[in-house]
């Protein structure tokens, strides 16, 4: 069982305690007392880039019950979280994904939308095409951070969700703090209120409504354009 403060930070999207507690060889399935994992304790707090990284490991279970017989999906159709049940929805999986599982009040995850309202969840799950399942060898283990220039180090990746900076969506853009992460984290992190740096956690300088307001990591984007012109 992982410490409940795992479950938290799962729950509160603090991806990189995630990332550190499983690279420390713990169980990514374990629940707490009341049947909880890391997958619906994110599933329950909307916290999509935490599902998406959990995604990426082979042996995830994505159908665990918690003590009402809910799974991650039916925990995220319940508090209404799209990107949440399209991140499940959509994502290949070893562990193939039980969209007709019932809870102990007989509610399937379909039920729990309709009930609570949430009419984009439900046309998700009325419309569910689930995709094929991956090989094992589609999955990719932490990556390392890259040496550049011989003494450098430099991280092609996005702290925050863990993926590839690229030219587009994941472009690297730096915070007043001098904090960096991609374009597509940024956006998310504006839906949710003031600019806030997920390190730090001071407020960016300069009051912005869009990602493409926040000024590019020129440093960074000029050696992924190196890396891959």
């Amino acid at each position: 069982m992982a410490s409940q403060d795992m479950y938290l930070a799962s729950k509160n999207g603090e991806i990189l305690s995630v990332r550190d507690y499983l690279q420390n060889g713990n169980d990514i399935n374990a629940a707490d007392g009341d049947g909880y994992t890391l997958l619906s304790s994110a599933c329950v707090g909307g916290q999509v880039a935490v599902v998406r990284y959990l995604h990426r490991q082979l042996y995830l279970h994505r159908n665990i019950r918690d003590w009402a017989g809910d799974t991650p999906l039916m925990l995220a159709a319940l508090m209404g979280h799209v990107d949440v049940v399209k991140e499940l929805t959509t994502t290949p999986h070893m562990c193939r994904l039980d969209v007709l599982a019932r809870n102990n009040y007989d509610e399937t995850a379909l039920d729990l939308a309709i009930s609570n309202k949430h009419t984009e969840v439900e046309s998700i799950l009325r419309n569910i095409q689930l995709p094929p399942l991956p090989s094992p060898e589609d999955y990719m283990v932490e990556r390392s951070p890259v040496k550049a220039r011989g003494y450098i180090e430099v991280k092609f990746q996005c702290e925050v969700c863990l993926e590839d900076y690229d030219s587009k969506e994941r472009r690297p853009r730096s915070l007043s703090c001098g904090h960096s992460f991609c374009t597509c984290c940024i956006t998310e992190t504006l839906m949710r209120g003031p600019l806030q740096c997920p390190f730090c956690r001071k407020t960016h300088n300069t009051q912005v409504t869009v990602a493409s307001e926040v000024p590019v990591n020129y440093v960074v984007d000029s050696m992924i354009q190196e890396q891959f012109s």
